[in-house]
């Protein structure tokens, strides 16, 4: 007997978690974009190498979000997708602040900040997630140092860019991204804890975000 699917035995139909997991996927994927065109305008502007360092960060997390494979569970707290909401869009406010040039320090923290979050999305790959769910648990690279490697690489960066483009709401949105950031990583460990592979790495790994401080 032939099972429930598409007729003649074709690709079944989108069920309804599967169309909601890829609109958040197509949405996570529009903010990037619409972050990385407000920097290419800004780069267009003054040739600031940091903004092109941005743009082509967040052309390659758009482009993860795209193919990034299902979870094996997924949070369904209302908290940790609110916090997730906040924390992943709260960034992409971020806005270029019109200063003439970018300053040595900052360019140094964005220039290791978006390194380390190429390298944190390509030892995940395709389980690059948002919303605390299970794809299996990362050991090897910067996970060795700390438990979120890509959260430090996003704080070194924001810093970076607030720096670089100073005002009163860069400062405002990148104080709410931290928060919003630490609460992620305490919804994401307090889900992930109920896994005994993730609690032996959070044993082999100390420290979630910064070496020898938290």
């Amino acid at each position: 007997m032939r099972r429930a699917g598409a007729p003649g035995g074709g690709r079944p139909p989108l069920s309804s978690q599967g169309l909601r997991r890829a609109f958040v996927d197509l949405a996570l994927a529009a903010f990037c974009l619409t972050f990385a065109w407000a920097q290419l305008v800004e780069f267009a502007r003054s040739l600031r190498p940091s903004a092109l360092l941005i743009v082509v960060t967040e052309l390659l997390f758009a482009g993860f979000f795209l193919v990034r494979r299902p979870a094996n569970e997924v949070s369904r707290s209302p908290w940790d997708w609110i916090a997730t909401f906040c924390g992943v869009v709260a960034p992409l406010l971020l806005r270029p602040g019109g200063a003439a040039h970018d300053l040595l320090a900052a360019q140094v923290l964005q220039v290791l900040g978006g390194v380390g979050s190429v390298l944190g999305v390509a030892y995940l790959n395709r389980s690059v997630g948002v919303v605390p769910a299970h794809r299996g648990v990362q050991w090897r690279g910067a996970y060795r140092l700390v438990r979120h490697p890509l959260y430090a690489a996003y704080l070194l960066t924001n810093t970076g860019y607030v720096l670089n483009n100073p005002s009163a709401r860069n400062v405002v949105v990148l104080a709410v991204a931290i928060a919003f950031q630490v609460a992620r990583i305490f919804n994401e460990e307090r889900f992930l804890s109920r896994y005994p592979e993730y609690r032996r790495y959070q044993h082999l790994t100390r420290w979630r975000l910064i070496p020898l401080v938290f």
